[in-house]
């Protein structure tokens, strides 16, 4: 039954695919904001059986899509801002938001991560518990190293 809800709902967002992942233009390495903007990198590894790409929204206006796996840039406004992410289906239900405050001028890395235990993601910024599959997920804020590392195997959603 728990199998049967699991392929219900990934068919319902539309993310059943044989495709493996984005195609677009590989991370290039220190890129800056412009003009007193905040630049936010929003990446995600690789998640068996699904494509297409997770919308990703700042005050609830889409500005990005990150493929499966793959990343995001996003120039944003400094301040406080609602971040959203929905999955690019035919019923686009917002999955997880949080509010962030981003600085002018400055880099941010979030990846979206899998957990093992509730405690462990208590270091996310902001994470859900995950009812069919039995684990939490969450958005985690790295540093630039280790986002580096993490990054420079990716691409961009084409």
């Amino acid at each position: 039954m728990r199998i049967l809800a699991i392929v219900i709902v990934l068919l319902i967002q539309g993310c059943v695919s044989m495709d493996k992942e984005s195609e677009g233009a590989r991370f290039e390495m220190n890129e800056k904001p412009s003009n007193g903007q905040a630049l936010a990198y929003f990446f995600q590894p690789d998640m068996a059986g699904v494509w297409g790409c997770l919308l990703v929204g700042v005050d609830d206006v889409h500005k990005g899509c990150i493929g499966y796996p793959g990343f995001a840039k996003v120039e944003i406004e400094p301040g406080s801002r609602k971040i959203s992410f929905t999955p690019n289906a035919l019923i686009k239900i917002a999955n997880l938001s949080y509010n962030y405050d981003f600085e002018s001028n400055k880099v941010y890395y979030f990846e979206y991560q899998h957990f093992t235990s509730k405690a462990e993601s208590k270091r996310a910024v902001e994470s859900h518990y995950n009812m069919l599959l039995d684990y939490h997920l969450g958005w985690v804020l790295l540093e630039e190293s280790e986002a580096i590392n993490k990054l420079k195997t990716l691409k961009a959603w084409q």
